[in-house]
């Protein structure tokens, strides 16, 4: 800490900044806009493709914040213009993928070339424990920011205490179920037969939930033991007799593929997503119990645990490929009927699964009192 600087006075600092930053950024954008005969939200988008890949319109809607008419509009007009290509989806055909065109994303790097060449030489000012911390602090400040957005996007309206909840689809090609704070047992689960988006019914705290351009964020109310971690003084511990009246049941509509992300710890989780096409599953926070049953992976799904967690399982159909990746430690492993006992780092692959294009890659951060990982 610099001398005679307090704490309060260098978070303000940091606030400061981290605006000015992202003004100075968004002028850059709209410069590079200006140089290729677009609008800024037409180079944000052509950024998210060449950070995520091809990309469905929903997700990218989701990604700029615009809707999903928005997007479809955007993405007709950069189609017209040559800078995106639409492209079947070559793990189902009735999907329609957006890509950056041949040649484009040369002509985007061209425009960043300088300012690549600025920023890295700023970085070599700092040594390499600097720059890690600089990388985690920013990602986890992205984080914050795409959080706060979907706050001040979402519609004002909030469920009340009691009763069946739900949202239409609409034209959502994707979801995206999101759980910002910590939250009680949980049962997720899809169903072919909806009509709606999602349905959910509580007991006990009622969380907000509000939906936008098919992301479902979930946010509980702040209690004490919300703010839980499942590992304390080196002891995992078990949190849900704290909850045994609280439950939500949400379900999803299994018409279109989910990604699913709970950022804040829960006490039991419990899934059946056999009905649905998931996408991605990441768990933050830590949890005293998770348990999900995949469905057929279609492409590679990552399943990130990151945060303790006291039991997690894991059971995926029968001859479906997966790796196994423990970095964080377990005390007992289960494996496909095989157990082995306080492993640290852990790594495990059924045959040929980093060979094979549909597969789980299961990866644990935080460490785990008992994973189990098993074949139906």
């Amino acid at each position: 800490m610099s001398s005679g600087v307090s704490r309060e006075e260098l978070k303000e600092t940091l606030l400061r900044v981290s605006r000015k930053v992202g003004s100075q950024s968004g002028l850059f954008t709209q410069a590079v806009a200006e140089r290729l005969g677009l609008a800024g939200i037409d180079v944000d988008s052509l950024d998210v493709l060449l950070t995520e890949g091809r990309v469905t319109v929903g997700r990218l809607a989701e990604l700029t914040g615009l809707t999903t008419g928005s997007a479809t509009r955007m993405v007709d007009r950069l189609e017209q213009a040559g800078f995106v290509h639409r492209v079947p989806d070559p793990a189902d055909r009735r999907r329609v993928l957006v890509e950056i065109a041949p040649g484009v994303d040369a002509k985007l790097h061209a425009l960043h070339d300088s300012l690549r060449e600025a920023e890295t030489a700023l970085y070599d000012n700092y040594d390499d424990e600097h720059l890690a911390l600089i990388a985690e602090f920013m990602e986890k400040a992205g984080d914050v920011l795409f959080e706060e957005s979907l706050k001040l996007r979402a519609p004002e309206t909030e469920t009340e205490a009691g009763g069946s909840y739900a949202a239409p689809v609409g034209g959502v090609t994707s979801g995206r179920l999101i759980f910002l704070t910590g939250a009680p047992r949980i049962t997720v689960r899809g169903d072919p037969s909806l009509a709606d988006l999602y349905r959910a019914d509580f007991m006990g705290p009622v969380p907000r939930m509000r939906v936008r351009g098919g992301v479902v964020t979930v946010a509980y109310p702040k209690f004490g033991w919300f703010d839980w971690r499942a590992q304390i003084a080196g002891q995992f511990i078990d949190a849900s007799a704290h909850w045994q009246k609280d439950y939500g049941d949400i379900v999803l509509n299994a018409s279109i593929p989910w990604a699913i992300e709970m950022r804040g710890g829960i006490s039991t989780w419990t899934a059946d997503l056999r009905a649905i096409r998931l996408e991605s599953f990441e768990l933050r926070g830590g949890a005293s119990s998770v348990e999900v049953t995949l469905p057929a992976p279609v492409g590679v799904v990552p399943i990130r645990v990151i945060g303790g967690v006291n039991r997690l399982s894991i059971e995926r159909p029968a001859g479906t490929a997966a790796g196994v990746d423990v970095k964080g430690g377990v005390s007992e492993i289960v494996l496909d009927g095989r157990t082995q006992h306080g492993a640290g780092r852990f790594s495990f692959e059924t045959p040929g699964a980093s060979s094979s294009p549909d597969r789980y890659e299961i990866e644990v951060l935080g460490g785990a009192a008992k994973l189990t990982v098993s074949a139906r």
